[in-house]
């Protein structure tokens, strides 16, 4: 589905532009006044605009003092600036259906505006061929959390200005609130949800919060810097998911032949090595920092997949399944 036009915008000057190569195109010898009382600018606004298309973009415009207008001095198909592949209208239908990822954030409003400014400022043609592919093209997210659009804003900006954040945090399974004092180093969003990456002060060690659970956000007047050291690549790249690392795990899984194509044709971590074996199956071998975001993938095949190091990997397994037996006992 595209976005709605919102008409209420200030006009920006390249379309401003492209109404008045139009006007050229039809002929007539526009003139400043014409246009300006039909874009609903100063005569004077569109004085810049047909210096700037002349001067700057070399257009071929020049002013017929026997008509009191302007004129194109030979034929101009387009503008110059507009002018655009194939692949770069397929990136920007993409671009547009991604927009979905960011319904419900601070960035919705203003990343639909920024769209809007852009496709206004596209030839006809190219916008019902942007709107068709859009209608071929979609995606599917991860299930969005609740997230006060202030609770984002604050710690994005204080990520950004390096000042140290102070929130109440509700860990799962828990009804009290808990207070930190962090730096936050990174945000974050993972399968639809907002995570922040910081350095928490009390503990001393970096933890993930789910932003979702974090309320009564306040700027400390303290700033701090992220250390040389820290890449936020390599923190997530340990992670299977987006968990805090607690330890450095060399994970073997065997897939069983029925599901080894499938898990084989996939990337499910940066670390990921694939040994074939005789009979189908495949072990697939991971090196993570932490376990049990990995074993909640192992439950999620069944007894299509089984954990073969570490051990600590197999008894979290084996006392988890044992949970859901007595579950369903």
């Amino acid at each position: 589905m595209s976005l709605p036009r919102i008409h209420s915008l200030k006009r920006p000057a390249i379309e401003r532009m492209l109404l008045i190569h139009k006007a050229l195109q039809r002929g007539g010898f526009p003139n400043c006044s014409q246009l300006a009382a039909e874009l609903e600018v100063s005569t004077k606004t569109i004085s810049r605009d047909i210096d700037f298309m002349r001067d700057r973009m070399l257009m071929p415009i020049e002013y017929e003092a026997s008509e009191h207008g302007y004129c194109y001095t030979h034929e101009v198909e387009s503008l110059p600036t507009i002018d655009i592949s194939e692949g770069e209208l397929l990136a920007l239908s993409v671009a547009q259906k991604a927009l979905d990822h960011y319904k419900g954030t601070p960035f919705e409003k203003p990343l639909a505006n920024a769209f809007n400014k852009l496709s206004a400022s596209l030839p006809d043609t190219i916008t019902a061929n942007l709107t068709e592919l859009s209608d071929t093209i979609s995606f599917k997210h991860g299930q969005l959390s609740k997230l006060d659009e202030d609770t984002l804003k604050i710690a994005i900006k204080s990520a950004l200005e390096k000042r140290v954040l102070r929130f109440h945090y509700k860990k799962p399974g828990e009804g009290s609130l808990e207070k930190r004092v962090v730096n936050p180093y990174h945000i974050t969003n993972y399968l639809g949800k907002w995570y922040l990456l910081a350095w928490d002060h009390a503990r001393k060690a970096m933890r993930t919060f789910l932003l979702a659970r974090a309320f009564q956000l306040e700027f400390g007047k303290e700033t701090f810097e992220v250390p040389l050291e820290f890449s936020v690549d390599d923190y997530l790249w340990t992670s299977f998911g987006i968990w805090s690392p607690t330890g450095n795990h060399k994970v073997a899984i065997r897939i069983q032949p029925g599901l080894a194509e499938y898990v084989s044709e996939n990337i499910w971590h940066p670390s990921q090595k694939i040994e074939s074996n005789d009979n189908g199956s495949v072990i697939v071998h991971f090196k993570l920092g932490g376990l049990e975001e990995v074993a909640r993938w192992i439950l999620s095949w069944g007894n299509q997949a089984e954990a073969l190091a570490p051990k600590t990997l197999r008894s979290l397994l084996k006392h988890q399944a044992k949970s859901i037996v007595d579950l369903y006992s």
